[in-house]
């Protein structure tokens, strides 16, 4: 009837507005956060808790359709919580490791201290973030040491002269394998090599060196002092060292001389048996 009191209005979820769950009767508007645009308290809801305004961290379920009715109520509010949501991506985007980093970093299980490195790196080559990426993808394949490897390119970035896909990496790691170059002996040379004119043809010329040494990562150490002053690489002048890659090629080569040469006495004895028996008949 006439005498009967109006309903509260209701919100979303069951929400009166005479207030929110736990109590609280209008008594005024709440203290706005700084983010939210001036001009618009007028138009919120009594008895809303600072925590659901917008630019605040929303508690419960409720919490989107509370958003919706601030919205409705207000269309400016819209603009408001588009642009903190923007805030918050760029804000997690540039404290956060670019995730082609973090792919990286997992298949060729990087450590921290690189990965954080190239993403730091990667943030400051936004013009060539694909291709140098693409690069690193190829130059890590197949490395011994991806980590350390990896710290050679990012100081190469640091300095200037990355070159990407015109690296030797690639080279320098079949030639790790080859001469069995430990990490830290492959990562320096393929350091030095990227400065050098002509990578190949001093990989070609070290081969000979490398072939010879049963050492193999302790002579390439010492051999980067003059790749690093320019120097020419000269032809070895060593003997073989025992249990080398040659002295073991030379040891192979001497053991079928030896089966040729006891394969032909095993024959020149056969034909005089033979010779003798046809004598004797």
């Amino acid at each position: 009837g006439a005498g009967s009191p109006t309903a509260p209005p209701m919100l979303p979820g069951g929400l009166t507005g005479g207030g929110l769950p736990g109590g609280g009767l209008p008594g005024g508007l709440p203290s706005l956060p700084s983010g939210l645009p001036p001009g618009l308290a007028a138009g919120l809801p009594p008895g809303i808790p600072p925590g659901m305004l917008p630019g605040m961290p929303f508690a419960d379920a409720a919490s989107e359709q509370v958003k919706a009715m601030l919205v409705y109520q207000n269309p400016e509010l819209a603009s408001h919580f588009t642009r903190a949501a923007a805030e918050q991506y760029e804000q997690v985007q540039a404290t956060g490791i670019n995730p082609e980093v973090t792919e990286l970093s997992c298949h060729y299980n990087l450590d921290d201290r690189s990965t954080r490195a190239l993403d730091q790196q990667m943030k400051q080559r936004k013009d060539t973030f694909e291709e140098d990426m693409e690069a690193l993808w190829e130059i890590l394949k197949g490395a011994r040491n991806p980590s350390g490897l990896l710290m050679v390119k990012v100081r190469e970035m640091q300095e200037g002269v990355f070159r990407g896909f015109s690296t030797p990496e690639k080279d320098v790691a079949e030639f790790a394998r080859k001469f069995g170059l430990d990490a830290h002996a492959s990562a320096k040379l393929a350091e030095v090599l990227a400065k050098r004119e002509d990578p190949k043809e001093d990989m070609k010329k070290l081969a000979k060196h490398l072939e010879r040494s049963n050492k193999p990562s302790a002579l390439m150490m010492l051999m980067l002092k003059d790749l690093r002053a320019g120097k020419p690489v000269k032809e070895p002048e060593h003997a073989p060292a025992m249990g080398s890659a040659v002295h073991r090629r030379e040891l192979h080569e001497q053991k079928k001389k030896d089966e040729r040469r006891r394969d032909r006495s095993d024959e020149r004895q056969r034909h005089r048996s033979r010779s003798r028996g046809r004598r004797s008949r």
